[in-house]
């Protein structure tokens, strides 16, 4: 069984995608000479040209990261990709051996890099599989130079990869080409079937550099953006309209994400990803954020004409080669949000939404005049503000954007305080990349044999635990038993951190025996077997090597009756802990504001807030997952944003 990619795994390595820095452009380089000579070469063949010169007008926003250290970086990605996750360790030592860190790497601008006979090729190549291959005969002028045409995705190394990529392919490709298939999807879809017959394995723990370029189609490992590069590669050497899209920050978590996209013959866009293995038309891929683009090759001339000179664009403007696909994935989920702005404020206007405590700028108002933003997506907590190179200054407070309505709800706090009661500090949900569902389903069993042939269930998880530690009470009833057992739900992995039992509801000893169960773990790992399930230990867990039929048991050595049960999900340490050093502040008058720290004794803390005001839970002595939340008095739990 194909195990399910983790979100999580995208979520952390977006996070170190979206904190690069920005382009490097060459304004002072005449691209002129380079023109001339590919023009030259070309003759009176206008089309070809033309596709030349608008390359060419592209290249000040291009640029390779290159330096005596990339062979070494690019290897730790093979490395990876032949080993997988219990290569990290050497790769680590690797690394540190070597004294690489991206900032070795120097940018080296396409327009003095790029040779004319390197473009030459890549023109030839990409026009030779529009005029040769069936499938790319539908494709229109304008996404075959947009989606086809460019030589690069982002700061690779230039190579003819156009040629090795056809070459690793042309099995499928030359079987659809004799089939005569005139779809660019079917195409894609077969094409996508033989790159997933050979798994990609996900990590978000190699180390920041460039993109790695054909690498990615040969080398499965890294992040969505490493997948999303290997399908454009696949994609465009054969023709097939590509490219990716992405958003700058979720309005769910605090990652950027980044997804392939196709184009079909009809103009339409399909997505492959983490979660679809296949291309699935955009409108029904499941994507929260308030805004999405596409990455292009050129600027937008509009963006530009209104970005302000002399200082840092944000993050999802650098460089400004985006447009704006957010009705392509939302058609009927779009709106025009019309903000006031005092007169004062400087245009222009950034809508942005939550990263930890920061706010990160994902839209630019449409005119200087207001804060007016067209095609935005509700269901996400943003502000307003001004960008001063570094970072944004909110303009009021924070806002509700209604997914049905695009209405606005206004957070701000109230004078009356209230006591609330934390459990965690950022969302323990599926969607972003946690692992506590996997417990729900799951089975306390006891049994008098061994093998559990008389196995009767004391308990079962029927809902996502709210907190690090649950406790629960059996009915009563069942007897004495000798051997207990923890079994998993079906797709459940068998994970779990800890379990421990008692022989009365006021104990606070838990029963101790030997432990055994099923052998094996995911991946071979040996740090989640299933001896960590009863180890007293909950920052361990048992991660079973296939989604159902693992368990782990307890052998008591004689029979006794429990009365009492605690588990602790397999979780991504986001809960609330004990010993841990936490600050819980709140959001008005345009910053965060301490309501004071606090040492867990348990798994919760209490303070007194603002009823009605925006949280922010940072825990001072460990992780990095933080987020915006809300408490709702009525059900007594927090609602993360």
């Amino acid at each position: 069984m194909k195990r399910t990619v983790p979100a999580f795994l995208c979520y952390v390595c977006c996070l170190a995608t979206a904190a690069c820095s920005g382009v490097a452009v060459r304004q002072d380089e005449d691209p002129g000479d380079l023109y001339l000579e590919v023009s030259a070469h070309y003759g009176e063949d206008s089309v070809k040209r033309e596709a030349a010169r608008w390359l060419i007008d592209g290249m000040r926003w291009h640029h390779t990261l290159d330096g005596p250290l990339l062979d070494r970086y690019l290897g730790y990605y093979h490395l990876y990709s032949e080993r997988g996750n219990g290569i990290l360790p050497l790769i680590d030592s690797l690394v540190r051996r070597d004294g690489y860190s991206k900032s070795t790497l120097q940018p080296v601008s396409d327009l003095s890099a790029i040779s004319a006979p390197y473009l030459v090729h890549n023109i030839d190549r990409s026009f030779w599989t529009r005029d040769s291959l069936p499938w790319c005969r539908p494709t229109g002028w304008d996404d075959f130079v947009r989606y086809v045409l460019p030589y690069r995705i982002k700061d690779e190394r230039p190579t003819m990869w156009r040629d090795s990529v056809l070459d690793m392919y042309s099995p499928v490709i030359d079987s659809l080409r004799r089939s005569g298939c005139n779809s660019p999807l079917a195409a894609a879809r077969a094409i996508m079937a033989a790159w997933n017959s050979r798994e990609f394995k996900w990590t978000g723990r190699l180390p920041e550099g460039p993109a790695i370029g054909l690498a990615n189609v040969r080398d499965k490992g890294g992040s969505c953006l490493e997948f999303a590069h290997g399908v454009v590669y696949l994609m465009r050497a054969a023709g097939i309209p590509s490219g990716i899209d992405m958003v700058p920050a979720r309005g769910e978590n605090n990652s950027s994400h980044f997804w392939p996209f196709i184009k079909d013959a009809d103009g339409k866009t399909y997505v492959t990803c983490t979660e679809n293995t296949t291309f699935v038309p955009a409108d029904s891929f499941d994507i929260r954020a308030p805004k999405i683009y596409r990455l292009e090759y050129a600027a937008d001339s509009a963006i530009l004409e209104r970005l302000p000179v002399g200082i840092e664009y944000p993050m999802y403007l650098s460089p400004p080669c985006i447009s704006d696909v957010t009705s392509v994935y939302k058609p009927e989920g779009c709106h025009t949000l019309s903000l006031e702005v005092a007169d004062d404020v400087c245009a222009p206007v950034y809508l942005a939404v939550s990263s930890n405590d920061r706010w990160i700028p994902v839209a630019m108002s449409v005119t200087d005049s207001a804060g007016v933003f067209d095609d935005v997506c509700g269901g996400v907590v943003a502000c307003i503000g001004t960008w001063d190179g570094k970072s944004l200054t909110p303009v009021g407070y924070p806002f509700e954007i209604d997914v049905a309505t695009g209405k606005i709800r206004e957070i701000k706090g109230v004078d009356e305080t209230a006591k609330v009661s934390i459990y965690s500090k950022f969302p323990v949900d599926e969607r972003n990349g946690d692992l506590v569902y996997r417990i729900v389903g799951g089975r306390i069993e006891g049994a008098r044999h061994a093998d559990f042939r008389d196995a009767v269930t004391l308990f079962t998880v029927t809902e996502m635990p709210k907190r690090r530690m649950t406790v629960a009470y059996p009915s009563g009833g069942y007897g004495s038993f000798r051997y207990y057992r923890y079994v998993g739900p079906p797709d459940g992995y068998c994970n779990i951190a800890e379990v421990s039992l008692y022989g009365n509801a006021g104990d606070t000893v838990p029963l101790n025996g030997n432990v055994f169960g099923t052998p094996g773990s995911w991946d071979n790992d040996p740090v989640h077997t299933f001896e960590k399930v009863f180890d007293g230990n909950p920052d361990t867990s048992f991660d079973y090597k296939e989604a159902e039929g693992g368990w782990s048991a307890i052998d008591l050595g004689r029979p006794v009756e429990v009365r009492k049960i605690m588990y602790v999900p397999r979780n991504r340490d986001n809960y609330v802990r004990a010993g841990d050093v936490y600050e819980l502040f709140w959001y008005g008058e345009g910053k965060w504001n301490s309501l004071g720290k606090q040492q867990a004794f348990g798994d919760s803390l209490s303070y007194y807030v603002p009823r009605g005001a925006l949280l922010y839970l940072r825990n001072h002595s460990r992780g990095k997952d933080e987020r915006i939340f809300e408490y709702d008095f009525e059900k007594r739990e927090q609602k993360f944003w």
